[in-house]
């Protein structure tokens, strides 16, 4: 267990540090959010593996699918250089973890999704949110990327149809999907070490 707080203490710092990096102006606030989510998820995720070894390679991205849902729920964009950072780590975790095919497949397949809804909408969907899917994606592979696309998706979906009831139909409210990106990316994350 002390491991597992080690990797959330060093999690949690590296956001905190790293705010100057994000790409976006930040708050104290929001620094304080997305660290607390890091070491929240690495707490949560090392309690129930019961072993952190494996946990220490996901620390980065954990830290990094923190930093995207602040900042793109905040600014309703997520930077290239977190898109950047986060496909880094993909290639890292994947020379670790092997699988290239499979999860190059996944990669691809979010891309082509993603992008398809993003010229249906005409944008409605970022850029940012397409290229976000498909390196989280590869990070984690199949069936974890899979798992975590389709949660993100789905959370997003019933936080859509929330609003919309909320707001009697208004449809000119925005919405950031990074959030939801970064919470099925926990979940995947989940799975794909348990």
């Amino acid at each position: 267990m002390a491991m597992t707080w080690v990797l959330a203490i060093a999690a949690a710092a590296l956001v905190w540090g790293t705010a100057w990096w994000w790409g976006a102006p930040t708050r104290q606030t929001d620094r304080v959010v997305a660290a607390g989510l890091s070491l929240a998820a690495v707490v949560g995720l090392g309690i129930a593996l019961g072993y952190p070894g494996q946990l220490a390679w996901f620390v980065p991205l954990i830290g990094l699918l923190a930093i995207v849902g602040v900042v793109d729920y905040r600014h309703q964009i997520i930077p290239n250089r977190l898109v950047l950072a986060t496909a880094l780590w993909a290639v890292v975790l994947r020379l670790h973890e092997g699988h290239w095919s499979s999860a190059a497949l996944v990669s691809v397949a979010a891309f082509a999704f993603y992008l398809i809804v993003n010229v249906v909408t005409r944008g409605g969907l970022g850029m940012g949110d397409v290229k976000f899917a498909a390196v989280l994606a590869l990070a984690l592979g199949y069936p974890a990327g899979v798992v975590s696309l389709v949660l993100g998706m789905w959370a997003a979906g019933f936080y859509a149809v929330w609003l919309l009831l909320k707001s009697r139909g208004n449809r000119a409210q925005f919405m950031a999907l990074g959030p939801f990106l970064a919470l099925g990316g926990f979940v995947g994350l989940f799975d794909l070490l348990h």
